[in-house]
């Protein structure tokens, strides 16, 4: 089975969810025996939109005879939507689009988010298949797309799904928040600076005890780290927030298994990986209200909390209710219960995919 993964980029050292997940499924499905060749466009963004079109449909277009399948990261949508439908009727690919975000949500206008919708949907709808990394993504996001005959899930996996990973030990003072994500706007460490100072304020004694660990790609955005830094200072918070850069898989294990509260303030996500790893250490987690937080604690309470987003006071809240809390241990085998339900190996992941991408997903 030869297949072609579409894709705007394979980095070596992946550093968000997607290219993790892109990482592990590539090199899971060639462990099955398939056959995968990467395209990948890492400079589309410089291409107009005409003239990028019709290059990535030249590039498939001579790979007719050499594969069977085209699956298609639906990031690239602005380029695909012109001539997926094209595609479509004049070869015989077996064509797949696979959904981790759709990003019309990042548009702040609503007449620019309902054109890159349409857009969107214009390059889904000549697929013979749908795969989200989440409910929310392909019932809220693909909507019509979302049809048992055509939609899928395939949640991603983890490296701990299978491990033997202690349980956190949550009811430790002093204790250590931590939350993982590149250091950008849309991932809200500045919310989580802004709750501790909050809490510093209406609970001196407690924030004494706190410390509120970040990590992530510090060069993602070096004039947002710059602000941090200063919103730090402003605070009198420099002993109590550390900002770290990121940590190898056992680094972050270990790191994950030393804390007692994992926080994300993020505003929008496809799955949100690192809460789920989170989880999975027997961590409870303080997430804003992005789009799939209700699926990932799944209706459980006791997982954790949600706070709506940007709402600095409700995250300072959250966090006094939480360690006021005498059950904390409970409350993290509640969300590792959860996390063991959601996701699995990576291997499980591929094997999904597979069946997919062969077409003997219909009785799934």
């Amino acid at each position: 089975m030869n297949v072609i993964f579409l894709l705007p980029a394979f980095p070596d050292n992946p550093r968000t969810g997607g290219e993790v997940y892109n990482r592990h499924l590539v090199e899971g499905l060639r462990k099955r025996g398939v056959t995968v060749e990467l395209l990948v466009l890492p400079d589309i963004n410089r291409q107009p939109l005409i003239a990028g079109s019709r290059a990535i449909y030249r590039l498939l277009m001579e790979q007719r005879g050499r594969a069977g399948v085209v699956v298609y990261d639906t990031w690239l949508y602005r380029w695909l939507w012109p001539i997926m439908a094209l595609l479509r009727l004049r070869s015989s690919f077996r064509l797949i689009s696979f959904a981790q975000l759709c990003y019309w949500d990042t548009y702040a206008s609503l007449p620019s988010r309902s054109f890159h919708r349409v857009l969107t949907w214009a390059a889904l709808l000549p697929a013979h298949r749908h795969v989200a990394v989440s409910n929310t993504i392909l019932h809220d996001d693909l909507g019509i797309f979302s049809g048992k005959r055509k939609g899928r899930v395939v949640y991603p996996g983890c490296d701990w799904a299978e491990a033997d990973v202690p349980q956190a030990d949550t009811g430790r003072m002093p204790a250590q928040i931590v939350s993982v994500a590149n250091y950008g706007e849309r991932k809200g460490f500045h919310v989580l600076v802004g709750a501790l100072a909050q809490v510093a304020r209406r609970a001196p004694e407690l924030a004494g005890r706190l410390t509120l660990r970040l990590l992530g790609n510090l060069e993602f955005d070096p004039a947002y780290v710059a602000r941090l830094r200063g919103q730090i200072a402003d605070a009198g918070l420099t002993d109590r927030v550390v900002l770290d850069g990121w940590k190898s898989r056992e680094e972050l294990s270990q790191l994950l298994g030393q804390s007692q509260l994992f926080a994300f303030a993020s505003t929008s996500e496809g799955f949100g990986m690192v809460v789920a790893e989170a989880m999975l250490h027997g961590l409870p987690v303080l997430l804003s209200d992005f789009n799939v937080a209700p699926e990932l604690l799944g209706g459980n309470p006791d997982a954790g909390y949600i706070v709506p987003k940007g709402d600095v006071a409700g995250f300072a809240e959250a966090i006094i209710d939480y360690f006021g809390c005498r059950d904390r241990l409970r409350m993290g085998v509640q969300a590792r219960s959860r996390a063991t339900a959601l996701v699995s190996s990576w291997s499980h992941v591929a094997g999904q995919f597979e069946r997919i991408i062969a077409g003997k997903d219909m009785d799934a």
